[in-house]
């Protein structure tokens, strides 16, 4: 599957990391399990004894082993979250800024040049694209599905997301807060067009 933008290759990175390292340690806890089952399974001619454990399942050096182990997985895996979390709070510079204003049920965007649109939002391909996002009235979501971003719109506040589409299509907007009756139905398009085909429509 092609990826949609830089912030969808780093999700998809991000998953594919933790799902190989919970893959591989969940696959070692099971078997290890199994093992250790069948390996101290009780036979009729042992005793037990209650409140002592056999010394040859005690060794130190596997504590140290396994913290070293999970210390090592839980650093790998909260420096991919920072990656990617600071990757969609700081947007690129000199691109082209988009107000995204939600109300009562839809979307409303403007354009640096003045041009609006309702419901649906122009973009040309592999340029970044910034989105101000803030509410009219109720607090809303801006989620662009595909891209797998969002961000809370909210009356007298402005928050941010960042796109760089590197595919043309027509892909969905949705609002992801429950808004009111009308919550359901508060949708949109976002349209990817190439540069130069932007370029006329942007300048009509």
């Amino acid at each position: 599957m092609l990826s949609l933008s830089p912030i969808t290759t780093q999700w998809d990175w991000l998953f594919l990391l933790y799902a190989t390292i919970g893959s591989i340690v969940g696959g070692v806890v099971i078997g290890l399990f199994i093992y250790l089952c069948i390996r101290y399974r009780r036979r009729k001619e042992e005793e037990i004894k209650l409140g002592k454990i056999p010394p040859e399942r005690g060794n130190i050096r596997v504590v140290y082993i396994l913290t070293f182990i999970v210390t090592g997985i839980l650093f790998t895996i909260t420096l991919g979250t920072m990656q990617t979390v600071n990757l969609i709070e700081k947007p690129p510079e000199g691109t082209l800024v988009i107000e995204v204003y939600a109300y009562q049920w839809g979307w409303k965007f403007i354009y640096p040049n003045g041009k609006q649109l309702v419901g649906e939002v122009r973009v040309p391909k592999n340029e970044v694209v910034i989105f101000k996002v803030t509410s009219e009235d109720v607090f809303h979501n801006f989620g662009l599905i595909e891209f797998k971003v969002k961000a809370d719109a909210i009356k007298g506040r402005v928050n941010t997301i960042w796109i760089k589409p590197y595919q043309t299509g027509e892909y969905s907007i949705q609002c992801f807060e429950l808004c009111g009756v009308g919550h359901s139905w508060m949708k949109g398009k976002l349209l990817v067009m190439e540069p130069s085909e932007f370029m006329r429509w942007y300048g009509e």
